[in-house]
């Protein structure tokens, strides 16, 4: 099992994973206690362990774009990040809290967020959202379900995994 110590919490359930692309532990929390979801959130786990290099190569891609988005309003002796950040160092800056999953609304699609830590952005995070393969959202964090029809991702939820997009000044 990748997840274990679960424990309840307001209706939750809250185990703990070991993330194999962070090396760090994190939460994962679910939305129902039934042993199905405990089985597909296992299944997500084990996909957010390995995800495919092109997904990775997408998350760094939006998650660079969001931290040097951040970095505009921030004043250089303030910023924790370099302005140089790259492929290579983003994840250095990053810290995944928790992989959130929700009940399926089709259970052969594998569909969760994760709730970052991240150096540019104490206050709000980060967060990814992934369905099916695909990442959806990247952006402070805000609870962005991975179960919305897929325009609302591109018109309404200021994700950074669309390139158009940015803070206006």
């Amino acid at each position: 099992m990748i997840i274990n110590n679960f424990r309840e919490d307001r209706g939750l359930l809250i185990g703990q994973m070991r993330s194999t692309l962070f090396r760090c532990e994190m939460d994962v929390i679910l939305y129902g206690q039934e042993e199905p979801l405990r089985q597909y959130a296992e299944q997500c786990a084990a996909f957010f362990n390995f995800l495919p290099p092109f997904l990775v190569y997408e998350l760094k891609e939006a998650s660079i774009r969001y931290c040097e988005d951040i970095q505009k309003f921030t004043p250089t002796d303030e910023c924790l990040v370099p302005r140089d950040v790259s492929h290579k160092t983003i994840f250095r800056y990053v810290r995944p809290n928790s992989m959130i999953v929700e009940r399926p609304k089709d259970s052969e699609k594998l569909a969760f967020q994760v709730e970052f830590s991240c150096d540019w952005e104490p206050e709000h995070g980060m967060e990814w959202t992934i369905n099916d393969g695909k990442a959806l959202y990247v952006g402070d964090f805000m609870g962005i379900s991975p179960w919305y029809a897929p325009r609302v991702y591109e018109t309404e939820c200021r994700s950074y995994i669309y390139d158009d997009f940015t803070i206006d000044t």
